[in-house]
């Protein structure tokens, strides 16, 4: 993706590439029989390879300022976890109307 970077009132004269990751992982859920419990494994997309980039910023006031972002070279699936119990459902009200 193409953006103009913005920092503290200033502004990337020209958009910049600001690559990011997203896509599907293998995530699943399934019971162990050898466990006897529910085997959890969880990976998300995410950055596998930055480099910081610096960008000349132009303010109002005139001034020319550096400023250095994370740049993104690679993505992949990652391995995070997920074995935090999640929090219970919000219980629902339920109503009904009689006919």
């Amino acid at each position: 993706m193409k953006t103009r970077v913005s920092h503290k009132g200033c502004q990337s004269e020209q958009e910049v590439d600001m690559p990011y990751c997203e896509g599907s992982c293998n995530t699943f859920t399934m019971y162990s029989q050898a466990a006897a419990a529910m085997q959890h494994t969880c990976s998300c997309c995410k950055e596998t390879r930055s480099s910081n980039r610096t960008v000349d910023l132009f303010c109002l006031n005139g001034d020319t300022i550096p400023y250095t972002y994370m740049h993104v070279e690679d993505c992949g699936c990652g391995h995070t976890d997920c074995t935090r119990a999640a929090a219970p459902p919000a219980r629902r009200k339920r109503s009904f109307t009689l006919l």
